[in-house]
């Protein structure tokens, strides 16, 4: 009996142990939200984005491409192609220009609804690549 009970405090022991080592990567996560469009006087648009790393890791955000949509329709495409690095626990803000649709974004003012869908690519411990998607809604004014 003793060798039985002793048997199963090891073997949840060892299950607790391997637990603790894991991966790190189904822990990691990255928040994307728009928070700014800016009208430039040619009439494009550039776009800030807010990368937040509620995670306890630093992220190393290889590229990403984003899908804008305004008012319900899409306007067009931000991609981001410049390492970021986003340490744990804070934000970091990168603004790139929409590559919009033709006509989509020209009509495009005051405070509107937006959905952002995110392709995102993290370098994991400098040679795997990690791929995944996420998205964010809310309101922004363009400027």
């Amino acid at each position: 009996m003793k060798k039985l009970i002793f048997s199963c405090l090891l073997a949840l022991g060892a299950i607790a142990l391997l637990q603790g080592c894991s991966s790190k990567v189904g822990q990691l996560s990255l928040r994307v939200q728009l928070v700014k469009l800016e009208r430039k006087a040619d009439g494009s648009l550039l776009a800030s984005l807010l990368f937040s790393n509620p995670s306890v890791y630093p992220l190393n955000l290889k590229e990403s491409t984003h899908q804008l949509s305004l008012n319900g329709i899409p306007v067009g495409d931000l991609v981001v192609v410049e390492p970021i690095g986003v340490p744990s626990m804070q934000t970091t803000t990168a603004t790139v220009a929409l590559t919009h649709r033709v006509g989509n974004a020209a009509n495009v003012s005051g405070s509107v609804s937006y959905l952002l869908t995110s392709k995102l690519t993290l370098k994991i411990y400098d040679e795997n690549d990690e791929k995944y998607k996420t998205s964010s809604s809310g309101t922004v004014v363009v400027q």
